[in-house]
């Protein structure tokens, strides 16, 4: 029987290691990418914002849109915090679009307003990673 509750405790325990692992390593992975949008933004590269936006943008959804995926990577206390990911990823998604938008002028602006407005969603962007970094660091 103590066997048993051993086998459990260290399979339970290898699991949430890797799940601490997995969620650390994809948020270094967008921290990344998301430079890599910023470097793009700074040297005036429209192509290289369009393609690492888009690239930051599915790997965001991918790790945050998910509840119940998100939810497994996160400590047994934090678990209900998952909510917060999933908006993350809807404010996220928003703001990747007003950057494409901007890149492909679809309403016509100045090329002032487009740059303005790509900027702010940016911030807005970081704003969100900043959320869930809050909630996997945070001990509250």
């Amino acid at each position: 029987m103590s066997k048993k509750i051993v086998a459990i405790g260290l399979v339970t325990l290898l699991f949430s290691s890797l799940s601490a692992y997995e969620l650390k390593s994809n948020m270094l992975l967008l921290n990344a990418e998301l430079s890599e949008v910023q470097r793009a933004f700074i040297s005036s590269d429209q192509t290289g914002v369009e393609e690492s936006v888009k690239r930051f943008a599915k790997h965001a959804q991918d790790l945050l849109g998910n509840k119940e995926k998100f939810s497994s990577m996160l400590p047994e206390k934090k678990k209900n915090k998952a909510n917060e990911a999933v908006m993350s990823a809807q404010i996220i998604s928003h703001n990747v679009q007003i950057i494409l938008d901007a890149i492909e002028n679809k309403h016509n602006q100045s090329g002032q307003v487009r740059r303005e407005e790509a900027q702010r969603a940016y911030t807005y962007i970081e704003h969100a990673c900043f959320r869930c970094h809050n909630i996997v660091r945070d001990e509250y």
